[in-house]
């Protein structure tokens, strides 16, 4: 178990494997253990890094409401705990939104840029599924949250398929979440309410690729879009058949899109 201290707050974090260092950002239910079978596929290509924010996982719980702004300092002090000044980023989501505020505030920090299922701002739409996840939070109730949170987040198709599954998934939320960690969830989901980088995009100097799912229905195909005009250097790639958990979905071509990128020469012009 690693850790380092963040403003007398304690961070976990994993690093895994050598070479040039990609540190992977997580979706706002997501933590370091949520990338235990991607593990082996990154490591053999890369230094991978995996930091749980304040209120996730492992990672300490917060006395107080913040904003995003807090995640970003994260970022900062584990970069200088690790001693490297600069890394690729892969952002998911909560994450993804994280990872712009930090490439547009530190640019000279971040080699590569990859943004999975995020957008620039939280819309009302979101800000209003963040609404629905909080009031979920608040009921304390497993099977409430899991129905409430859960099931937008994947495509139809996938979900269906895999329907016993996510009732597994439903039974463990009710066994294991605790009034501590539905706060938790409640404080990140509030953190992203006012999350807004649309005039700081063009701050962005480091290679992008952001990456969409066809299903997306929490961060829709028209703000991944905006990203991709507003960022000087981005290109775009599109997963078909799979929703916002794409790495879930179709973690093959999740893989190999991260990767693929994140090795790539950049003297290659990005078309």
């Amino acid at each position: 178990m690693a850790t380092f201290l963040f403003e007398d707050m304690e961070m976990y974090y994993e690093d895994h494997g050598s070479g040039e260092p990609l540190l992977v950002l997580n979706g706002i239910f997501m933590s370091c253990a949520s990338w235990e079978k991607f593990v082996p596929s990154f490591s053999k290509k890369c230094r991978l890094l995996l930091l749980d924010f304040v209120d996730q996982g492992r990672s300490a719980k917060s006395a107080s409401e913040y904003t995003q702004e807090l995640q970003v300092r994260v970022v900062d002090a584990f970069l200088d705990h690790m001693g490297l000044t600069q890394c690729s980023i892969v952002g998911i989501s909560y994450g993804g939104e994280v990872a712009l505020a930090y490439a547009s505030a530190h640019p000279e920090r971040v080699k590569k840029l990859i943004l999975s299922n995020t957008g620039p701002n939280t819309s009302d739409w979101l800000r209003d599924i963040g609404h629905s996840w909080e009031y979920a939070c608040q009921s304390r109730d497993g099977r409430q949250f899991f129905k409430t949170c859960i099931p937008i987040v994947y495509s139809p198709q996938f979900y269906v398929k895999n329907y016993a599954w996510a009732s597994a998934r439903e039974a463990l939320f009710q066994k294991i979440f605790t009034p501590e960690i539905y706060d938790a969830f409640g404080r990140l989901i509030r953190s992203a309410e006012q999350y807004d980088v649309r005039e700081r995009l063009g701050n962005i100097t480091a290679h992008t690729l952001v990456i969409s799912a066809e299903h997306d229905y929490v961060t829709p195909l028209y703000q991944q879009k905006e990203l991709v005009s507003g960022i000087p250097n981005a290109a775009h790639a599109m997963i078909m058949d799979a929703g916002h958990a794409v790495m879930y979905e179709k973690p093959a071509e999740f893989i190999s899109l991260v990767l693929g990128f994140a090795t790539l020469d950049t003297d290659v012009k990005i078309v």
